[in-house]
């Protein structure tokens, strides 16, 4: 079976990266370019609507967004400094 590769949307943007990964209930997959890391989601209709409503400033609590955003940037950090990848 022949697999298209899926689009994806990247973004070193760790506030943008966690809102998305707390509404869609998604984990982020991480690409480090030029030694900064990138967070990685799949490009779908899902996610430009959680971008948009990220970006309209949409409630999220405060204590899971500041908890992801660390677990986010330590995962970058880990796989900047030659950690895992994937």
């Amino acid at each position: 079976m022949h697999m298209q590769k899926e689009r994806e949307f990247q973004t070193p943007d760790i506030y943008l990266s966690a809102a998305i990964t707390i509404l869609l209930n998604t984990e982020p997959s991480y690409k480090v370019l030029n030694g900064k890391t990138f967070f990685c989601f799949l490009a779908t209709d899902e996610l430009y609507r959680a971008m948009s409503l990220y970006n309209s400033g949409i409630e999220i609590n405060a204590i899971d967004f500041s908890g992801v955003v660390k677990r986010l940037r330590g995962e970058a950090i880990t796989r900047r400094s030659g950690g895992q990848h994937g």
